[in-house]
C-alpha cells in the first residue's frame, strides 16, 4: 500500500536565528520600500495592489530562508513565522511612513504628492520608543494626510483603511509563508528531498482512479501515460512532480492545468490538485523521468 509523506512537526534551531536575521534586516528595508511606494503612488486602489505585494515579499522571505533554509517541517510553525513577520514589517513600515510624514515638505495644493525623505536618526528613534511612535499615529489619524476632492481623509475612514491594509499584508504574508514545509524531508540526513518538475504530460482525466490505483500500489495505471498532444485543440495538460533522496525514497505531486480564456482571448491554466507527496517506487520514478 502506498502511503503520503507527513512532516515530522519538528523545528532546526537555525530557523529562530534565520528569523532574528529577517526581521532584523530585510524586513526594515521591506518596510522602508514600501513606505516609499505608497507615499509617493497616492492612488488608493493602487496601494492596496502594493500592500498585497508587501505581504508576498514577506511570506516569500520567509518561506525561503526561515522555513527552506531554516529546515522547518512544521506548517503550523511556519504559519507563526509567517504571522509574526508581517507584524515585525508593518511595524517598521509604520516607522518609515511616520518620518515621511514628518519630514514632508509644504505643498501649494497644485500637486498630489509631496516631497519627503526619511532620516535614519529619526528612524531608529521612533523604532526604539513604539509609545511616541503610536502617538504620532494617533494625531495622523486625527487630521488625515490625504484625500478626495480636496476633503481630507480622517477618523473612522481612515482607520478602516488602515485595518484593510494590514488585514491584506498579514493574509499574504501568511498564505506564502508555509509552502515549503509540507515538502518531503528526509529525518535520516537532515536534507529536503530533490524536486524536480517534469516536462508535461497529457492531462489526467480520471484522477480518483489514478489515485486510487496508486492508493494500492498499482503504478501500471502510468503505462500509458504520455504527453500532451502538440498543436492539439485540447491545451490541457498535468504537471508532474517528483521528489527523491539519497535512500532511494521517492514522493510525486501531481496537478492537473485545466485551460480557459481570459477576459482578453489568452489562454490561462487553472491547477486542480490530485494528489500531493504520495509515494511511488524507484522504479516508476525513473519510468515517469524517462518517459518519452
Amino acid at each position: 500500500m502506498a502511503t503520503y509523506y507527513t512532516p515530522s512537526g519538528k523545528v532546526s534551531p537555525m530557523s529562530y536565528i534565520y528569523f532574528i536575521l529577517v526581521a532584523l534586516i530585510a524586513l526594515p528595508i521591506l518596510g522602508l520600500i514600501y513606505a516609499y511606494a505608497i507615499w509617493y503612488i497616492p492612488f488608493i486602489y493602487i496601494n492596496f495592489i502594493i500592500a498585497g505585494c508587501f505581504g508576498l515579499g514577506v511570506g516569500f522571505l520567509i518561506n525561503f530562508v526561515v522555513v527552506k533554509l531554516g529546515k522547518v517541517r512544521s506548517k503550523m510553525w511556519a504559519m507563526i513565522f509567517g504571522i509574526l513577520a508581517a507584524f515585525i514589517a508593518l511595524y517598521f513600515h509604520w516607522v518609515s511612513w511616520v518620518d515621511l510624514v514628518i519630514n514632508a515638505g509644504e505643498s501649494d495644493g497644485s500637486q498630489m504628492i509631496v516631497t519627503s525623505n526619511v532620516q535614519f536618526g529619526q528612524i531608529f528613534s521612533l523604532a526604539m520608543n513604539p509609545g511616541a511612535l503610536f502617538s504620532i499615529i494617533g494625531e495622523i489619524n486625527e487630521f488625515g494626510t490625504w484625500g478626495f476632492k480636496n476633503t481630507a481623509v480622517s477618523g473612522t475612514f481612515l482607520t478602516i483603511i488602515w485595518i484593510i491594509e494590514a488585514l491584506i499584508i498579514i493574509v499574504a504574508a501568511f498564505l506564502l509563508s508555509s509552502g515549503a514545509a509540507d515538502e518531503p524531508f528526509c529525518e535520516e540526513n537532515q536534507k529536503w528531498f530533490d524536486r524536480k518538475d517534469l516536462a508535461p504530460f497529457a492531462f489526467v482525466l480520471n484522477p480518483t482512479t489514478v489515485v486510487k490505483e496508486l492508493e494500492s500500489g498499482n503504478e501500471s495505471v502510468f503505462d500509458e501515460i504520455g504527453r500532451p498532444e502538440e498543436g492539439g485543440e485540447n491545451p490541457n495538460f498535468s504537471k508532474f512532480t517528483l521528489y527523491a533522496n539519497e535512500t532511494n525514497e521517492n514522493y510525486l505531486s501531481i496537478e492537473n492545468q485545466r485551460s480557459k480564456l481570459n477576459d482578453k482571448g489568452e489562454i490561462e491554466f487553472d491547477a486542480e490538485p490530485v494528489v500531493n507527496y504520495i509515494s511511488i517506487s524507484e522504479a516508476l520514478s525513473k519510468k515517469l523521468e524517462g518517459a518519452a
